[in-house]
C-alpha cells in the first residue's frame, strides 16, 4: 500500500503534523515553522526527484489579501525549499466565478495572474503561475472521468497542469465560505476545474442563483439537474489529482472565522478576521485529517468571537439554509467531515503530532 495514495487510508496517513505560531513571533520564526511542518510531512521530501515539477496550489478565489487568500510568506518558504532541492516549480489556480470567468470564446472577465499580484503572493514568484483560464477551453483542460466518482455522472473538466506534473501541494487558508460554511483543502480543489464544471456542482449547493447571475452572459449550460451533492461533488474532484498530491498544507496565524472570502455572495457582509494568540501550522497527506484540525481551529476561534460577529454569522447560516453554525454540532457532522468519511476518504482516527 503506497504511502503517497491520498486514498489509500492507512495508520501513518491519519498524522497531522502541527506547530504553534505564537503572536507576534518574528518572521523567520514563522518560516522555521513553515520549514518543519513541510519537511515532517514528507519525510525530507523523500519523494521529490531533482528535475521534478512540482504544483503549489494556493487558494486564490479573489483579488483579496491572506487570510481572504493564501499567505504569501507559505508560498514563499514552500518553492524556496522545493527549488532548493532541485525541483521546478509551478504556481496556479482560476479565481472565483465572481473574479474571472471563461467560456468556449475565451477569457470574458478577468485575470487570476492578476488577482495573484494583487493578493500580495506574486512578489519575486510572478513569473512561476499559471492561470488555468489562460490556457484555453479545450487546450487548456481535459475530462475526467472515474469509477471513484459517484457523483459526476459524466465527470468534469480539470486544468491540463495537472497532468503535466509529478507532485502537487495544496496550500489552502483557514476560512469561513458563505455558501460551502467552511473553505479549506478539499474546497481548494475547485480551482482546477474548468468554469462549466464549476457551475454544474454549484447547482447542487445554495446560493446558486447568485452564481448563475454571474455567469448569465456565459455560454455555458446553466440548468443542471439537483442532486443534493454539493458537498460530496467538490470532495470528489481530489480524485482527478490521481495519486499526485503529496499533503495539504496549512499556514494560519490569521483566521476569518465569519461570512467567507468574498463578499459577493451576500453583499454587506463582511468577514471577520481574527488572529489569534497562538495560530497554527499543520500539514497531513491525508485531506480528511488535515480537514478536521482546520474545522477545529475555526469553532474554537468562533466560540471567541462577540454578540455582534455571532450574529452576522447567524443570518448566514439562516439565508444559506444548508450549514449549521459552527460549534454548535458535533464536528465530524460538518458536511465535508461527514462526506469524506462517506466517501471512504479516511476515518475519525485522527492523530495530531506537535513538534
Amino acid at each position: 500500500m503506497s504511502t503517497l495514495s491520498l486514498f489509500c487510508y492507512d495508520e501513518d496517513m491519519a498524522k497531522v503534523y502541527i506547530k504553534n505560531i505564537v503572536k507576534n513571533i518574528a518572521i523567520s520564526q514563522k518560516e522555521e515553522a513553515i520549514k518543519e511542518v513541510l519537511l515532517k510531512t514528507s519525510n525530507n521530501l523523500e519523494w521529490l526527484k531533482v528535475g521534478d515539477t512540482v504544483l503549489l496550489k494556493p487558494a486564490l478565489n479573489s483579488p483579496g489579501k491572506y487570510p481572504a487568500t493564501t499567505s504569501p510568506l507559505v508560498v514563499k518558504v514552500v518553492t524556496d525549499i522545493l527549488e532548493d532541492k532541485g525541483a521546478k516549480v509551478i504556481i496556479g489556480d482560476q479565481s472565483g466565478i465572481g473574479h474571472v470567468t471563461h467560456d468556449k470564446r475565451g477569457v470574458r472577465k478577468g485575470n487570476s495572474q492578476d488577482h495573484f499580484v494583487n493578493s500580495g503572493m506574486a512578489g519575486e514568484y510572478k513569473d512561476k503561475f499559471v492561470a488555468f483560464e489562460q490556457q484555453g477551453w479545450d487546450e487548456g483542460f481535459f475530462k475526467y472521468k472515474s469509477d471513484k466518482l459517484k457523483h459526476w455522472d459524466n465527470g468534469f473538466y480539470v486544468s491540463n497542469i495537472v497532468k503535466q506534473v509529478d507532485h502537487i501541494i495544496g496550500l489552502p487558508r483557514v476560512s469561513t465560505h458563505a455558501q460551502a460554511g467552511v473553505t479549506l483543502g478539499y474546497k481548494n480543489w475547485v480551482g482546477i476545474l474548468r468554469e462549466d464544471s464549476r457551475l454544474e456542482f454549484h447547482a447542487d449547493g445554495p446560493f446558486n442563483s447568485s452564481i448563475v447571475a454571474m455567469a448569465k452572459d456565459l455560454e455555458i449550460d446553466k440548468k443542471y439537474q439537483n442532486q443534493s451533492a454539493f458537498w460530496e461533488k467538490i470532495i470528489e474532484v481530489s480524485h482527478a489529482l490521481d495519486n499526485k498530491l503529496r499533503m495539504n498544507l496549512f499556514f494560519a496565524d490569521k483566521v476569518q472565522a465569519t461570512i467567507g472570502p468574498d463578499e459577493q455572495t451576500v453583499p454587506g457582509l463582511k468577514s471577520k478576521v481574527v488572529e489569534p494568540a497562538a495560530g497554527l501550522v499543520f500539514a497531513s497527506t491525508n485531506q480528511l485529517a488535515s480537514e478536521y484540525v482546520a474545522i477545529e481551529l475555526l469553532i474554537d476561534i468562533y466560540k471567541g468571537l462577540g454578540i455582534k460577529d455571532k450574529l452576522l454569522q447567524k443570518l448566514l447560516v439562516m439565508l444559506n439554509g444548508q450549514i449549521k453554525e459552527l460549534g454548535t454540532y458535533n464536528i465530524w457532522e460538518n458536511n465535508f467531515l461527514k462526506a469524506g468519511i462517506k466517501l471512504e476518504m479516511g476515518d475519525k482516527d485522527v492523530e495530531k503530532v506537535y513538534l
